[in-house]
């Protein structure tokens, strides 16, 4: 009776009351369930207004082809919301079947990680949920690795499809009607264009292209919210405030930085600076965080990158000077310019300053053109080189790798996942910032040698980018060879590289014979197994076993196959081996420099720097065996016995 009576005083409830109460049902559940109760449960739960907070509540990434915002801002019944939960529904199904085959077996394994990226955002709550799986979970280490190998090559899609946004530009023709603003921004956003830089080092992490633009949203609301007098005050007087709050509230700048510390890849990213409580910067991250807040504010303002320290330029409105005094007749477009320092000062920087500091580097003529605001383009690569001499200064010091990996590092351990994609994304923004049509063969000289350095860098570290050298590189190639590359009937110069890839995509739906402990010749005994920690005897770094041979055969990846290496002539096992000085798993080590290290217990027992090796390690392990004190494999296709 009381069951009854519940239920009936539960189906007297106004629709509204209902559609409330299932807000806190899980939409599955509404799906599966209680639309089937009855024929008025059924109407409730198709309420587009319901199908709109699950779709909110449920997905936090959307690709940017659902337009989702705008979704949002139009009328609720313009949208089949309960539609599009299905279809989100239907995605992650398909893409959590994916993600477990790429993690049980190495078979087709890029095939399947370009599928996945072809969904964008849409993979990428997923995705999270798998980069973050619990400690408990069988292959663990590789079902994050390989998560986050897919939403990495996700990320650096829309690093890419951002600085392709130049390419549209340059190919449009300006003259003296286009806006100056128009001009410098290159068809991008200064944070955007930076941002990108990010999305190359992102992993699991927060801090995406909108995540960025929307700190400085907030950022520019809170300087707003402190100087509620803001529309009263001349350009000058705006920009200074400006300059002496982000100094107050430690948002730019280094603190106490010394030669060493200047150089860490932190300090050139943006959304790192913005993100970080100490907000570490270089003078040119710095310029542009300011210029980013300062157009918020409704000021014109741009990095200007003079020699060895970018500072930031503010324009007065057209016609009008800084001070708020409209300029004679004759200067009616006229604008004039001031300087800040937002890294080093938060006052305005005199322009006798600038032209003392430009003479001091030898500098004493032409400083008209240095003064003019950098575009957009400029400050991309000029970024990019930092990130270079941050790459080489990792690479140069000879101190311990203790008191190096600070310079490459973002968050605890990330280190060794760090040092590709840092190189990795200055090459593409080195290839995207050049004209669809170079003006002369040096520039195509040029573009031509980085696209080599791009394709050694994808071949060995980065194939599942395929699909992205294909969509930007290869038409960008057949663009920017010279005419008489075109030969044998028109064929494009890009043939090579759409072969090489083919070749890849070739190799990876083979099933690779694997290699049984039975089959090693008599006189060899390969005395260690994938998955152990070793001990190099003579350099003393430490290591993991990926894979053994006895003879000339080649490794599991062509790609990896070591050029011009000859094992006939050997009278040794060799193993290829993961090692914690560079995170590399290329390292081809003899037996005799191996000497295995007995550990037993959780990860705590592990040496530092295999600690650092834990996310690098899921591309071959499924998780750390405390027991048995060893990685357990994922290459048993490969290596069956080990």
């Amino acid at each position: 009776m009381a069951t009854m009576a519940t239920m009936a005083s539960f189906t007297s409830l106004p629709d509204e009351i209902v559609q409330h109460i299932l807000l806190y049902v899980s939409p599955e559940e509404t799906l599966t369930k209680i639309a089937l109760l009855s024929k008025r449960f059924n109407r409730v739960a198709q309420e587009p207004l319901l199908w709109r907070c699950y779709c909110r509540g449920s997905f936090k990434y959307w690709d940017s082809r659902h337009h989702f915002k705008e979704r949002l801002r139009a009328g609720v019944r313009d949208t089949d919301w309960r539609r599009l939960f299905i279809l989100r529904l239907a995605r992650n199904a398909c893409i959590a079947r994916l993600v477990d085959g790429i993690v049980a077996s190495r078979v087709s394994r890029l095939q399947k990680i370009e599928q996945i990226c072809q969904y964008g955002y849409d993979a990428k709550d997923y995705l999270l949920s798998q980069c973050r799986a619990p400690d408990s979970v069988d292959d663990v280490l590789a079902r994050r690795y390989y998560s986050c190998s897919v939403l990495d090559s996700i990320h650096r899609s829309h690093a890419i499809e951002e600085w392709a946004k130049y390419q549209k530009y340059a190919a449009r023709r300006t003259d003296a009607s286009t806006p100056n603003s128009e001009k410098l921004n290159c068809g991008m956003r200064l944070e955007r264009a930076l941002g990108a830089f990010d999305m190359f080092m992102l992993h699991d992490n927060e801090g995406d292209l909108d995540e960025i633009a929307e700190l400085l949203d907030d950022i520019a609301a809170r300087f707003r919210n402190s100087h509620v007098y803001l529309d009263t005050m001349t350009t000058r007087q705006r920009a200074i405030a400006l300059a002496r709050w982000l100094h107050s509230n430690n948002m730019t700048g280094l603190n106490d930085p010394t030669e060493q510390t200047y150089r860490y890849l932190r300090n050139c990213l943006i959304g790192r600076a913005l993100r970080d409580e100490h907000h570490p910067s270089l003078p040119i991250i710095s310029a542009a965080i300011y210029s980013a807040i300062a157009s918020r504010l409704g000021m014109e303002a741009y990095p200007c990158a003079l020699p060895t320290h970018v500072h930031a330029t503010v324009l007065s409105p057209p016609g009008v000077s800084l001070d708020g005094q409209p300029l004679s007749e004759d200067q009616a477009q006229h604008q004039e310019n001031m300087f800040l320092d937002p890294y080093g000062s938060d006052e305005e920087v005199p322009l006798g300053y600038i032209h003392s500091f430009l003479s001091r580097l030898g500098i004493h003529a032409g400083h008209e053109n240095l003064l003019n605001p950098t575009a957009t383009d400029l400050i991309v690569m000029r970024t990019a080189q930092n990130i270079r001499a941050s790459f080489t200064s990792f690479r140069t010091h000879e101190r311990p790798l203790s008191q190096l990996i600070p310079m490459i590092e973002l968050n605890r351990g990330d280190w060794a996942r760090n040092l590709q994609p840092a190189l990795y994304s200055m090459i593409w923004a080195s290839i995207m910032m050049v004209p669809v049509l170079p003006e002369n063969d040096e520039v195509r000289w040029d573009w031509q040698q980085d696209v080599r350095d791009l394709l050694t860098y994808f071949y060995e570290y980065f194939p599942e980018d395929s699909w992205l050298v294909e969509k930007y590189v290869c038409p960008m190639y057949d663009t920017f060879a010279a005419p008489t590359r075109r030969q044998n009937d028109g064929e494009l110069p890009s043939r090579r590289v759409r072969d090489q890839i083919r070749e890849i995509r070739r190799v990876d739906a083979l099933a690779k014979a694997p290699r049984h402990r039975a089959d090693i010749p008599d006189g060899f005994e390969v005395k260690y197994r994938v998955g152990q920690v070793f001990r190099h005897r003579r350099y003393e770094y430490h290591g993991l076993i990926l894979g053994w041979t006895t003879d000339n055969t080649t490794w599991e990846e062509h790609h990896l196959i070591p050029p011009g290496q000859s094992w006939a002539s050997y009278s040794q096992p060799f193993y290829r081996c993961m090692v914690g000085t560079d995170g590399s798993d290329h390292h081809i080590i003899a037996e005799e420099n191996i000497e295995i290290v007995n550990l037993h217990g959780g990860p705590e027992v592990l040496p530092p720097e295999i600690k650092d090796l834990m996310q690098m390690a899921g591309k071959f392990f499924k998780r750390w065996d405390g027991e048995r004190g060893v990685f357990v494999s994922n290459l048993t296709e490969l290596y069956p016995d080990d």
